[in-house]
């Protein structure tokens, strides 16, 4: 979702959660299965299990990590903690390849350290793994005159990748200014940020001077800018502390109170949202009850929206709603977001013959319409569902969609777009034209082995085939080194397995052609299943 929709509409975990890397933190306890060198200085092989032994070490100073937890990826239990000199002895472990991770709190472990399996056996080398320190934004906000700011909400922005797409979204390091008007955000990885200070509330403008206007701060960006597109990022290295401060500015704030036209049946309560460039910098939720509202709201221009019982959206359409002064009587004119109609036809092979019927729904699949912007995160989705895809704002969108049974995506077009290599675009007001899909059987399934099998959190198959401009993209984990890919459409695909491919931007054709130059290529054939044996390709950092 844009930056302009966070206090509308955040908590998509959803489809953010799909591809998005975040570093995980070690609690610093120690279970008694745990075993450290100083305890078990034995690491030779017993019957048929094995000890692996090694050291952790600070990727950025080469000192040796104390009491860091050693784990054996998809093993459960089987753990260790280092001792002061960074070793550590895995035992009990059966030959084979593993993978390992280090974890340990104020580190984030460093993904090159472990990128290949490492062999337990007879004869075993010592492994060494490495982590590297995190970050910290820190800073203080404070008023113009200098005076602090207390309960300010503190938000970071970090990029994410969202099905091969890379887009900014809250992290979870989210904090509040204390009495000092001071925060401090840590555990961050290397990298680069957006940081925004928020105060929710309004607050006497005048202490003690009774029946003072109140005010309210809006946000803003590092650094002093409320649009995200004009901000200052953050670029942090490794065990770097950098400073962010703010200045707020205070707006008073005016009573609004009144009704709505057109589309009425409000279920939720009304948010106002104040335009600041492509993005919003204040939202207020007014009370509405008995088809009337009241609201506290500074100055500016808002978009005004709310849900029907049913969840179709009603908004206004763009910022049409101003606020100048104290109004009692405010007229707010309100319909349903746009709808966009889904027509399905089917072809299907029937004795030999082709034969076309009209569709009622997606089988064993879904449509998606995702935002392009790298600040939108919500995507709209169709499943046969009547009227078609509801509520979409406007803006640009990719059409995506999903298949797992017999059938195909074989054309989809909205009016003269191909929306297979083409973006849809929906602009303020306007009614697009329906998305018309053509569905063949015939899907057939490519699965196969992965070898080295690789981390499964991280090893990612890309089944890749040219549209125009664009690459059409099935992906799948491979698990212990097996893979499926169902509902393929019949055509000629480049194939690979990429270590890391969790933090490639593939859906962008420019970040995976390099890549796809080492890539097989196979051939589906409709209702088929093609076996194929990958190796794994590295992601370069």
């Amino acid at each position: 979702m844009r930056a302009s929709d966070w206090f509308l509409r955040f908590g998509i975990g959803t489809l953010a959660a799909c591809l998005c890397a975040t570093p995980a933190f070690a609690q610093e306890t120690v279970t008694p299965s745990a075993t450290t060198p100083d305890e078990s200085a034995d690491s030779n092989s017993n019957g048929d299990s094995y000890s692996l032994t090694g050291t952790v070490i600070n990727d950025v100073t080469g000192e040796p990590v104390r009491r860091a937890a050693v784990q054996v990826s998809g093993h459960a239990g089987t753990m260790a903690l280092t001792d002061a000199g960074g070793r550590f002895v895995l035992e009990g472990l059966a030959e084979g390849d593993v993978f390992l991770t280090a974890l340990k709190p104020g580190f984030y472990d460093d993904e090159t350290s472990h990128t290949a399996p490492v062999r337990v056996g007879k004869d075993a080398p010592a492994v060494i793994l490495k982590l590297t320190p995190s970050a910290v934004i820190s800073g203080r906000v404070t008023t113009k005159d200098e005076q602090p700011l207390e309960g300010v909400h503190i938000r970071v922005l970090a990029q994410q990748n969202l099905e091969g797409r890379i887009v900014w979204a809250d992290s979870q390091n989210l904090t509040v200014t204390d009495e000092e008007g001071e925060f401090r955000v840590a555990g961050l990885q290397a990298g680069t940020y957006y940081v925004a200070a928020n105060q929710s509330g309004t607050t006497p403008s005048q202490k003690g001077v009774v029946n003072a206007r109140e005010q309210v701060f809006a946000s803003v960006f590092y650094s002093g800018v409320s649009d995200m597109s004009s901000a200052t990022a953050i670029e942090i290295a490794p065990g770097q502390e950098v400073e962010a401060n703010f200045t707020l500015s205070a707006e008073p704030v005016y009573q609004v109170s009144g009704s709505l036209t057109g589309a009425v049946n409000v279920a939720s309560g009304l948010v106002f949202a104040r335009k600041a460039g492509e993005d919003i910098d204040f939202t207020e939720t007014a009370n509405f009850q008995d088809g009337k509202f009241q609201a506290k709201l500074p100055a500016g221009a808002y978009s005004v929206g709310g849900t029907t019982s049913d969840g179709v959206e009603l908004t206004t359409r763009g910022a049409t709603v101003v606020i100048r002064s104290d109004d009692a009587a405010l007229r707010v004119p309100l319909s349903a977001a746009v709808t966009i109609p889904v027509e399905i036809e089917k072809e299907q092979d029937a004795r030999g013959s082709e034969r076309k019927a009209p569709g009622q729904g997606f089988p064993d699949g879904f449509l998606r319409l995702d935002p392009v912007s790298q600040f939108e995160h919500r995507a709209s989705f169709w499943n046969a569902q009547a009227g078609g895809i509801r509520n979409v704002a406007p803006g640009t969108y990719r059409l995506q969609f999903t298949t797992i049974g017999e059938w195909w995506v074989k054309s989809a077009q909205s009016g003269g777009v191909d929306l297979l290599s083409d973006d849809l675009t929906v602009g303020e007001g306007e009614k697009p034209q329906p998305i018309n899909v053509t569905l063949r059987d015939g899907a057939g399934t490519v699965l196969g082995t992965v070898t080295p099998a690789g981390d499964p959190g991280r090893s990612l198959v890309l089944l890749v085939q040219q549209h125009g401009t664009r690459n059409i993209i099935h992906a799948a984990r491979a698990m212990r080194g097996n893979f499926t890919i169902p509902g393929v459409p019949p055509g000629d695909y480049a194939i690979l397995a990429l270590d890391g491919g969790d933090r490639l931007e593939y859906a962008n054709p420019e970040v995976l052609d390099p890549y796809l130059s080492d890539a097989d290529h196979v051939t589906v054939r409709a209702h088929g299943t093609v076996t194929v044996n990958l190796g794994l390709t590295s992601v370069k950092r």
